[in-house]
Formats: structure tokens, C-alpha cells, sequence
């Protein structure tokens, strides 16, 4: 990741730029806001008027001479207060071979272009003269205009730095797992390849894979499979709707290969699937979601290698276009939410999304956090709380909560709160499985009909959910959505105490951990000293290192203990934003530590032993010393109350013998 102003510089200094378009567009108050997925790199400058800018699920301020930087798959949706006039300026970039490579070494996967940032200038005309003049040259048809449009380019970009240095602007790397996840929940019955997606994303396709194991569990390809084959349960009900017409819906070529698929996923056939349906189903027009991008139609730039593009001189009119009219499976869900909701369940849910965009900081790349506590209405059984997205409300005492967190179970179950239901990432720990006899397995969580049936008074989420997902969550029960990655765990109970209204008990299982670690800790920093401690996991062919977050114990070792990690562990995973870092094999003595707690991966088929068996890691000094530590590979991807109570225990045995198991009696 691009992470410094100075940084950027030096990538611009070294790249390849080819400027692919200029366009000025206007919006007025009550133009619908519609969805645009940039085609390449771009920048927004607003001229006249303002509003709001929202790439990805970032909002931005928008206003008068405001600049933003959306990269290469970002979609925007610009929402104007009054009136909204902007230029958009579409590039092309790549670092130069020998640079690249650099990058390749530091770990950076994805396109280092691919990042969002924006400023207020402190001189707005050096840039708004440029663009007037770069428009204007770019539209000539005069191809010695048109050289000098990319001279000014490059003279924006340099003023640009410039003011961004100067006011100390930092990049922002956009949620690269978020946007191929909506971009597939909207595009997935077109043809669609790994290549094609890691294409449109600027990145490799390892890249991308590893991303998506990483966050959620699964491959891009199986989810999308998901998500066709869950469409396709949705459409066999309907009156007159064949297989074959099914498929083709869905993005498969025949009924065959759907049929092949839907078995796999969900353990019989189409047929014996539809046989186990309501006999009555109303049909539904079309599948697609209301939070659909614009169609391919609709002013989409294909960039090729000979750069051509299509020019306009209204940009506005990609955000006028009217939508497809669609509709989902939330129409179903309505009804039968209406209907649970007649029988007394009584709960109401305001979703935050649209509140937060519109109070959204000035700052152009600040994030919402839950901080605010829970405001209570005795009168009606409900309160306000405040999650990761915006203000919603919720029961004041829960008791019928459906887990959707994959990996945060353990907070409610410390709590003394088993939840209804939960997907099958949170079943996996086994330092969980005594307590979760009875609770229903939703699987990978996407089956709304039996979320529905459970009648859940609260839902609980990360963050990372699309829209459309959270607006048919929300439908069924309030919402509790959390900051994925961005709490500590004894911040993260906190939040889990706040919102189930079991406050005490959370400060209590911090207190008392507090205690714990006060025990332990000065007799394992006296052991270990100034030696390094590093976590490190197989994966396929090459192996992951892993620093004070997400789990695997790390939060224990370099968090509560202070222990010393490798210098470029440190500098990557502890300093800096990221989980974990991808390597291969040859880097390992760079990452191995003094002491090694290690398992497999865990979530692939890769063999552990490429990695084991290699003479590298025979040859590292904590393993031919004794120092290497094999952790639970299930339990190891958790760091709920639960999983950090028994790592702890693994972790202070493994340095202290059956004298720290005794401390922490």
C-alpha cells in the first residue's frame, strides 16, 4: 500500500499515465443518483455547487473545489445539494517494470493506483485553470491539442501532490473484498471469469484469491457460485419458469451445469429442491437488486491498448439514466415480515446508511465509528444505538439473536447469551462447541426464509455486508452492524455488552483478564528477554505471517505482553494497517522469530509440509532450538473472550511450563 504523499510522488515518478478522458457534467437536486463503476483511475474536482461523493460505501463532502481520487472499479454516486457541476478526469497508470518489482518485494498486490484520498485545495484556481484548460484542449480535435491536454495533466497532478504535501493528505486503500462483492452480486448472470474480475480490480488473480480466503472464507469463484445458485433457488418457484430459462438468468450456459452446481450446494437437485417449496410462490419480475450498477450500455469505457475511448461532452447523463426496473426476493420477505410482525413481534429497525452519508465528516477520507452509547425508551421496550454505519433501534433487553459474524460468537456466549442462530464460521472454534448445542447452523448466513422463521428480535453483523444484503437483513429485524477489523477484542466486548445491555459483565471479563495478564507477563518477558516472537501459518505453496490483529494469538503476544516481533513484521502488520502478509517461501528467515507459533492455513487444501518439510524452515533457529509452538488451527482464527482464554493458556505453557499454567490458576 501506497501509504505517504512522498510515496505517491515516487509512484508517479515512475510509472506509465495515459489520459483517457475529460468531462464536465452537471446534477441538480432531484436527479436520482445512479450507480457508476469507474472504468479507469480517476479524479473529481467540483466546480460549482456541491453535494455528496460516495465511492464505495466512503462518503465524502463534496463541496465547492473539493478534490477526490476514486481508483480503477470504485463505483460513485454523486447526490447534489442544490446544484452540482464537476469535471471527472479517467487515466490509466502502471508502475514502471523495475518499480514495480519494488513493490512486488514490499508486498503491495494490487494496483498502488487503486486508492482513495481527497483534499480542500488551499489553492483551488491552480487546479480549476488546468482543468478548464485540459478540457478544452482534450475536446479539439486538433491532435497537438490533445498533446498538450496530457501536458496539463501532468501539470494538474503535480500541483495536486503539491497541496496534498503540503496540508499532509494520506491515501486511503479502497475495500478490495468489498467491491468484487458487489460487483458480483450484480453482474452475476454475466459471463464472468477470475481473470475478468482481477482485471477490473487491478490486481492478480492469487491476489484476489488470498484476499477473499482471508476475509471470508472462500474462493471468489465459490462465491459467486453462491450467489447463482441461491438466485436460482429463489426463481424455481415461479409459474412457467423452466430450468434452462432458470440458468440462463443466473449466468449459466444450460441447465446441466446449474443443476450440477445447485446439487453441490445445496445437496439435491433442482427438482427434489422445487418439490420442498410452498405450493404457492408469487412471481417476481426480475431478480436483480435494486443496488445495481449501471448497465454495460450506459457510457461504460472499455479501455484497450490503442486507446480509444468513447468521448462525451455530458458527463451528467451516466448519473440521469433511468434503472432497469427491478425487483428482489425482498418483496417476498416484506410480506412475510409484515405478516410475522402482525403476530407481535413489535420491532422496528432504522437503518443508518443514509443518515450516515449525510452527516458523514468534512474530512474526505474519515470513517463512522461506534462510540455512542445506547439511548433507552422505557415506554416502548426499544433504544438507539449507534453501530459502525449509523443509528439504529433496537431492543432494550434481546433475547432472540441471530450471529451473522462468522467469528465473533464468543462475545455473546461470554456473556451468558446464546444466540438462535449463527453461520457455520462461528461454529468451527472448538472452544466454543459446548456452548452452541441447540443453535441453528445458517451456513454461510444468505438464507433469509429461515432467518425469517427464527423471529429474531436482533441481528449482528460486520460491516463488510452489501447494501442490498443488510436492506433484507433489515427487513426481517434491527440490525446491528460492527466495525470489521477495527476493534481490539476487550473493545469489541465492550460493544457487544453495550448493545445486549450486559455492560458489567463485559468490564468484569476485562478486569479480570486484566489480572491474568499481570501475573503472567513479567515472567514471560524475563524468559524471553529480547528475543523476537513471530506468527507464522502455511498456505498453499508459500506461508502467511500474521501481526497484533486477527487473531492466531497475536493480540496476546505483541498486545497485552509487549513481546518483540521481527523488524519487518513490526514495520508491515504491527505498525502498519494490514492482518497478515503473503510470502513466499524465501522470505521466511526474514519473518521467523526467536520463538515460532505456527498451524496450517486451514482454509485450503494446501499441504502444510511445502512449508514443514522444507530445509528452510529446518533450518531456522527456533526450530532446530525448540522453539516452535503449533497452535489450534481451528481455534486459532478467533480472539472473542473465549478463544483468547484458552490461547492464553496455550501461550503461557508454551513459555513457562506447568509454572505458568499454576500462575494462571
Amino acid at each position: 500500500m501506497v501509504k505517504t504523499v512522498d510515496e505517491q510522488i515516487a509512484l508517479w515518478n515512475h510509472a506509465n499515465v495515459r489520459l483517457i478522458d475529460v468531462r464536465l457534467g452537471t446534477l441538480a437536486d432531484g436527479d436520482a443518483p445512479h450507480a457508476y463503476r469507474l472504468p479507469a483511475h480517476a479524479f473529481l474536482y467540483a466546480a460549482e455547487g456541491g453535494g455528496i461523493a460516495r465511492l464505495d460505501e466512503e462518503s465524502h463532502n463534496f463541496g465547492m473545489h473539493r478534490v477526490l481520487h476514486g481508483g480503477r472499479g470504485a463505483v460513485l454516486r454523486l447526490s447534489p445539494d442544490e446544484w452540482l457541476s464537476y469535471y471527472i478526469v479517467l487515466y490509466k497508470a502502471e508502475p514502471l517494470p523495475h518499480y514495480a518489482r519494488q513493490f512486488a518485494s514490499r508486498g503491495v498486490g494490487a494496483d498502488p493506483f487503486r486508492q482513495h484520498y481527497g483534499m480542500l485545495p488551499t489553492s483551488p484556481l491552480a487546479l480549476a485553470d488546468k482543468l478548464a484548460a485540459m478540457r478544452e484542449d482534450w475536446l479539439s480535435a486538433d491532435p497537438l491539442d490533445q498533446l498538450r491536454a496530457r501536458q496539463l495533466f501532468g501539470q494538474f497532478v503535480h500541483e495536486l501532490l503539491r497541496q496534498m504535501r503540503a496540508q499532509g493528505v494520506e491515501p486511503n486503500r479502497p475495500d478490495l473484498v468489498a467491491q468484487a462483492v458487489r460487483f458480483m452480486d450484480e453482474h452475476y448472470s454475466e459471463p464472468m471469469t477470475l481473470a475478468r474480475i482481477a482485471e477490473l480490480f487491478g490486481c492478480s488473480e492469487s491476489y484476489l484469491t488470498k484476499q477473499f480466503r482471508r476475509r471470508l472464507g472462500l474462493s471468489p469463484i465459490r462465491y459467486l457460485t453462491q450467489v447463482r445458485t441461491d438466485r436460482a433457488a429463489r426463481m424455481l418457484g415461479f409459474p412457467g419458469a423452466s430450468l434452462q430459462e432458470i440458468a440462463e438468468r443466473v449466468g449459466y450456459p444450460d441447465a446441466h451445469s446449474l443443476s450440477r452446481s445447485f446439487k453441490k450446494r445445496f445437496g439435491r437437485s433442482p427438482a427434489k429442491y422445487l418439490a420442498g417449496l410452498p405450493s404457492v410462490v408469487p412471481e417476481l419480475p426480475d431478480m436483480r437488486t435494486e443496488y445495481a450498477l449501471a448497465p454495460a450500455s450506459d457510457r461504460c469505457y472499455i479501455i484497450v491498448d490503442n486507446h480509444s475511448h468513447e468521448r462525451t461532452t455530458g458527463g451528467a447523463s451516466m448519473f440521469r439514466k433511468k434503472r432497469a426496473s427491478s425487483m428482489t426476493a425482498a418483496a417476498l420477505l416484506l410480506g412475510i415480515t409484515m405478516l410475522i410482525s402482525a403476530c407481535g413481534t413489535g420491532n422496528t429497525n432504522h437503518a443508518g446508511g443514509s443518515s450516515a452519508a449525510a452527516s458523514a465528516s468534512a474530512s474526505p477520507i474519515a470513517s463512522p465509528q461506534a462510540t455512542a452509547p445506547a439511548a433507552a425508551s422505557e415506554a416502548t421496550g426499544t433504544r438507539t444505538y449507534v453501530d459502525s454505519k449509523g443509528t439504529v433501534t433496537i431492543p432494550v433487553h434481546p433475547e432472540r439473536i441471530v450471529d451473522l459474524t462468522g467469528s465473533a460468537i464468543g462475545n455473546l456466549l461470554e456473556l451468558g447469551i446464546k444466540p438462535i442462530a449463527a453461520t457455520d464460521a462461528s461454529m468451527q472454534s472448538p472452544y466454543h462447541q459446548e456452548q452452541l448445542a441447540g443453535v441453528v447452523n445458517l451456513g454461510e448466513g444468505s438464507d433469509f426464509e429461515k432467518i425469517i422463521s427464527l423471529q429474531p428480535d436482533l441481528i449482528v453483523a460486520f460491516d463488510y455486508l452489501e447494501a442490498a444484503i443488510y436492506d433484507k437483513l433489515a427487513e426481517i429485524a434491527p440490525v446491528v452492524r460492527l466495525a470489521y477489523g477495527a476493534d481490539r477484542p476487550a473493545e469489541l466486548l465492550k460493544k457487544f455488552g453495550d448493545f445486549t445491555g450486559r455492560a458489567d459483565q463485559a468490564q468484569a471479563w476485562i478486569d479480570e483478564w486484566n489480572r491474568k495478564i499481570e501475573r503472567v507477563k513479567p515472567k514471560i518477558v524475563e524468559t524471553v528477554g529480547d528475543r523476537t516472537v513471530s506468527i507464522l501459518q502455511p498456505f498453499a505453496k508459500g506461508i502467511y505471517a500474521w501481526g497484533d490483529k486477527g487473531g492466531r494469538g497475536g493480540e496476546i503476544l505483541y498486545g497485552d505482553l509487549g513481546l518483540k516481533a521481527p523488524p519487518i513484521i513490526k514495520q508491515k502488520l504491527i505498525d502498519g494497517p494490514e492482518f497478515g502478509a503473503n510470502l513466499s517461501l524465501e522470505q521466511l528467515p526474514e519473518y521467523a522469530g526467536d520463538y515460532i507459533f505456527t498451524s496450517n492455513w486451514g482454509w485450503d487444501d494446501g499441504d502444510p509440509e511445502v512449508v514443514y518439510g522444507s530445509a528452510l524452515w529446518k533450518g531456522l533457529p527456533a526450530v532446530k532450538e525448540g522453539r516452535t509452538f503449533f497452535i489450534d488451527t481451528a481455534g486459532s482464527y478467533y480472539n472473542d473472550p473465549i478463544s483468547l482464554d484458552a490461547q492464553l493458556a496455550f501461550i503461557v505453557e508454551s513459555f513457562l511450563g506447568n509454572e505458568g499454567t499454576a500462575l494462571l490458576s
